[in-house]
């Protein structure tokens, strides 16, 4: 047999609230006198003036990774600032990605024609400009 959760009006959630807080009783006992859990009160308490709900699956675990939330809801015109963000971030990644890839095959290449590590020299030391002059230019961008 199961329990049918109760449905409560927004006026007896208002009057509970407003109750808790003329008498300057203790939480518990205006809740066993109107006969709800200590939780529906201190919720709807919460709720009326703009704080976040507590409850247990909300509260970290001892020894757990701290909850990230979810951000609260931005307007379109900052998701759409964000977005171009991101995409200038990422189009940006994506040169660097493209750029380190020529280099390193360049030296690889010159690596292999020169004989190996051993004896490597001028062309390496080229590459390595090249990296570098490549990297300053993103910085610059």
């Amino acid at each position: 047999m199961s329990k049918t959760r109760r449905e409560f009006t927004p006026e007896f959630k208002r009057e509970a609230v407003e109750l808790l807080r003329s008498s300057g009783r203790p939480l518990t006992r205006v809740a066993a006198e109107l006969g709800i859990q200590p939780s529906m009160p201190r919720n709807w308490r919460a709720m009326q003036n703009g704080e976040a709900l507590r409850s247990r699956a909300a509260a970290p675990v001892a020894g757990s990774a701290p909850t990230v939330t979810a951000p609260a809801m931005a307007l379109p015109a900052d998701q759409a600032a964000e977005v171009a963000r991101l995409r200038r971030e990422l189009d940006r990644a994506r040169m660097e990605r493209d750029i380190l890839k020529k280099v390193s095959r360049i030296s690889r290449t010159a690596i292999a024609a020169s004989g190996g590590m051993e004896n490597a020299g001028a062309e390496e030391f080229e590459a390595c400009l090249a990296i570098h002059g490549a990297l300053d230019h993103l910085d610059a961008v």
